[in-house]
């Protein structure tokens, strides 16, 4: 058994897919199903590393944070009646979150190179926080981009020599998966609010950032990252099944994914070569 746990599939997708459906099935008529894509990326975390704050390395930040978005999210959708302007200060705070995370790296950097890439780590982050919160009433397209960040960061990030990175984004594809499956079944997509797409925003933005910063992950790689929310924007049939959307909707995301994911492979040959 303790063999079988240790594989990295099983670590990044088997056991988050169980345990996110698990999580989505008991309260999937209800917003909290989306603490699925969270207890999912705690399971990965769990089975290959171990769940530890100290001491507070980026990657142990990375999980901090991950952890905290989601009850962030909660709070402010319980709090703040004014969705918008909480939704673009969450994207800022987030923004300047990951600089925060990465500050021990980018303390190694020399003067304009560390501004640069802490900038772009502001950014960034900002932008995916920003453009997920923006699908926060559409369950489906949320889930859906869900998926398709998952395994472009993931696969990305494997490419670019990151094995960790790879895993924390495959448990969230997985867990997305889960939602999806679950909804399909039942037909009744729940809204994602904060929670579920600050939650997704947050995990797939820092995970693209410690391929970056911490692997071999090209930085237009990453950028390109923002196509998949803007992909599952793209029209479908609304009177159509919620098996239908899905569908269409995954093929739109997953087209926009492959484009990342062929710039880290590209990007890794060249540095062959």
């Amino acid at each position: 058994m303790n063999a079988l746990l240790e594989h990295p599939a099983v670590q990044g997708g088997v056991a988050p897919f169980v345990v996110a459906l698990i999580v989505a099935a008991l309260l999937g008529r209800t917003r909290y199903a989306w603490l699925a894509i969270v207890a999912g990326y705690a399971t990965q975390v769990a089975l290959s590393t171990g769940i530890s704050f100290t001491p507070l390395s980026a990657s142990r930040k990375i999980l901090l944070l991950c952890l905290l978005a989601p009850l962030v999210g909660i709070g402010v959708d319980a709090l703040v009646s004014r969705a918008r302007p909480a939704a673009y200060a969450l994207a800022v705070v987030a923004g300047l979150a990951a600089a925060w995370v990465f500050l021990s790296v980018l303390s190694q950097r020399e003067g304009a190179q560390m501004w640069l890439q802490g900038l772009g780590l502001v950014a960034f982050a900002a932008a995916m926080v920003a453009s997920m919160v923006t699908l926060r009433d559409d369950g489906l397209r949320a889930g859906v981009a869900g998926l398709g960040l998952g395994l472009a960061a993931g696969i990305a990030a494997l490419v670019s020599a990151s094995i960790g990175f790879l895993l924390s984004g495959m448990s969230v594809a997985a867990s997305a998966g889960a939602l999806l499956l679950v909804w399909v079944v039942s037909g009744r997509p729940v809204a994602a609010g904060l929670l579920g797409t600050l939650s997704i925003g947050v995990m797939v933005a820092l995970f693209a950032e410690g391929a970056l910063m911490l692997a071999q992950m090209p930085w237009y790689a990453v950028a390109l990252l923002l196509l998949v929310p803007l992909a599952v924007r793209l029209p479908v049939r609304e009177d159509a099944s919620t098996f239908m959307r899905a569908l269409f909707l995954s093929v739109y995301a997953l087209a926009a994914a492959s484009v990342p994911i062929a710039a880290a492979w590209f990007a890794a040959r060249a540095t062959v070569s």
